[in-house]
């Protein structure tokens, strides 16, 4: 992040905040599941492919609600293959679509104008977050919004710290929030931070969690420590390295969630070759 942003953000913090991505979206069931679908590749840093799957979901999703989050995911998308143009296209459309008033909007453009050195710019589109959180004063909003700032930190900017700040701050807004304890727990895992995520994965369980998606989060801690300690991704190998007291956490967490109706064959297979 260029010097002038990231003292910006870190002067201006606590006004980092905005209703816009906090709302209720008016989509279809089938939009909001190709949506998803495409913030998953995002996730995956598959962006060519994300943006196949957003060309679908705007040619075939309509409203306003999707209108703005296909827009400002498709400059996400621009912004890290470095086509900031199209990116500034992207947000200006969700800003357009919103009356000025889109968090996602105001970000991916700024992120944009920084790229392509536009220090003032990217200040004037901070300063329009600022001037939308101001006129925010929803709890439960703030805390949504700063769970959005702390993914755009971790995803975009790779900026650990404000990821971690502004996460830690949703969720002293809005603790009985457990989809932002969760997203806590998937930054900590992005960090290879496994006893961390494991802690708050357990949180939110604690916090009442759906069980299924804990343990299906558990297990993906389990398999990427043992994948990173080991060096290697087969089965086998991983089977002949692993101790017992490593197969014993990871089979528990496996055989959880496979309890509880979780259907994935990848899975099966993993707990009969390891944990039998």
């Amino acid at each position: 992040m260029k010097p002038y942003l990231l003292t910006l953000c870190i002067l201006l913090s606590p006004y980092l905040i905005a209703s816009a991505s906090a709302q209720t979206f008016t989509m279809g069931k089938k939009c909001r599941a190709t949506l998803a679908e495409a913030n998953a590749l995002l996730d995956q840093e598959s962006y060519t492919e994300a943006l196949a799957k957003l060309d679908e979901f705007t040619g075939n999703c309509k409203t306003k609600d999707a209108k703005e989050q296909g827009a400002v995911a498709k400059a996400e998308a621009y912004n890290n293959l470095g086509q900031y143009e199209n990116a500034i296209k992207e947000a200006d459309y969700a800003l357009d679509v919103t009356k000025d008033r889109s968090l996602e909007g105001h970000f991916q453009k700024g992120i944009a104008l920084q790229h392509l050195g536009d220090a003032e710019g990217s200040k004037q589109e901070l300063s329009k977050v600022i001037e939308l959180t101001e006129k925010n004063q929803n709890t439960s909003e703030r805390a949504n919004n700063y769970a959005l700032m702390a993914r755009v930190y971790a995803r975009q900017l790779n900026e650990e710290d404000s990821a971690m700040y502004y996460l830690d701050k949703a969720i002293g807004l809005a603790p009985e929030n457990t989809d932002i304890i969760i997203q806590k727990g998937d930054l900590h895992l992005y960090y290879n931070q496994y006893d961390e995520a494991y802690a708050a994965y357990d949180e939110a369980l604690d916090h009442g969690h759906d069980p299924l998606d804990i343990y299906q989060s558990r297990t993906q801690v389990g398999l990427k420590k043992m994948e990173n300690k080991y060096g290697t991704t087969k089965v086998q190998e991983l089977k002949n390295k692993m101790t017992a007291a490593e197969k014993t956490t990871l089979c528990a967490d496996i055989q959880k969630g496979l309890d509880l109706g979780w259907k994935d064959m990848s899975m099966d297979m993993f707990s009969a070759m390891i944990c039998q």
